[in-house]
């Protein structure tokens, strides 16, 4: 049970927690810096994009590839 209350930030101080040393409002306060920020949230948005069409194009690309492989392997096996 105590440790629930230390998670929850309960009143014992010496309990060792997952707090740290700078305190909870500095944390929330410089990682929420673009939160208001709209462009900076369309910026995240757009790069998130541009990373799932590279990892589309390496998968594509990886299964071209052990295709082309299976096809050399099969044809060697079966003489085409």
């Amino acid at each position: 049970m105590r440790d629930l209350e230390d998670y929850r930030g309960g009143s014992s101080a010496s309990a060792p927690g997952p707090r740290n040393g700078s305190g909870e409002g500095a944390v929330s306060s410089s990682s929420s810096w673009w939160a208001g920020d709209p462009e900076a949230k369309r910026r995240r948005r757009v790069a998130a994009y541009k990373a799932y069409a590279v990892e589309a194009r390496v998968k594509a690309s990886l299964r071209r590839g052990f295709r082309w492989i299976k096809d050399r392997c099969t044809g060697i096996v079966h003489r085409r």
